[in-house]
């Protein structure tokens, strides 16, 4: 009996982890974002979204990674879409999919990150908007639709730079290089 238990309790759990919202339609048309080349769509893992965890400089680290299901200060990456030249404006699309599950719960607050040059990962130096507009996830299997009058001409709610010191992680990685190629230098000597 406890084994039809937890085949039944492991089969519902997939099935909870593999549903789905889906982000549709043009998120932002503004001139806020108009030489601006990736938007970078988070949703908080808890209730409202903290516009100060991602402003000023530094906040966002050299080389972080936008890959979907990447934490970033307790926000979950969902995806990414590129941004396109429209007028005198930039158009963030949608079209972003994400698997529920994790941290990602319906009501959870949505925010865009749009970055000027940083495109799969972040680049030093490179600045960035913060866009909110009471966006919140969707129960599951949802479309939630971004566009509307309402986003058109949305402006950022707060900027920040990339950090240009790369992690500690980084530094490490650097020195083991190093003494590789010395190791490899001493050989061939």
């Amino acid at each position: 009996m406890k084994s039809k238990l937890i085949i039944a309790g492991l089969m519902l759990s997939s099935l909870v982890a593999n549903a789905s919202i889906t982000l549709s339609g043009t998120s932002i048309v503004s001139t806020a974002i108009a030489g601006d080349s990736t938007g970078v769509f988070v949703a908080s893992n808890g209730g409202s979204f903290d516009i100060t965890l991602f402003t000023g400089t530094g906040r966002i680290a050299f080389d972080t990674s936008f890959a979907g299901g990447t934490d970033l200060f307790g926000y979950t990456i969902l995806g990414t879409a590129p941004i396109n030249a429209a007028g005198p404006n930039g158009a963030l699309g949608s079209g972003v999919t994400y698997n529920l599950g994790g941290s990602i719960n319906t009501g959870n607050a949505i925010g865009v990150l749009t970055f000027a040059s940083s495109t799969t990962s972040a680049v030093a130096g490179d600045s960035y908007s913060i866009f909110t507009n009471g966006w919140t996830v969707p129960a599951d299997g949802a479309n939630l639709p971004l566009a509307g009058a309402p986003n058109f001409g949305l402006t950022a709610a707060g900027t920040g730079t990339v950090s240009v010191v790369p992690e500690p992680s980084a530094f490490a990685t650097l020195a083991g290089l190093c003494a590789l190629g010395f190791v490899m230098l001493r050989r061939r000597g």
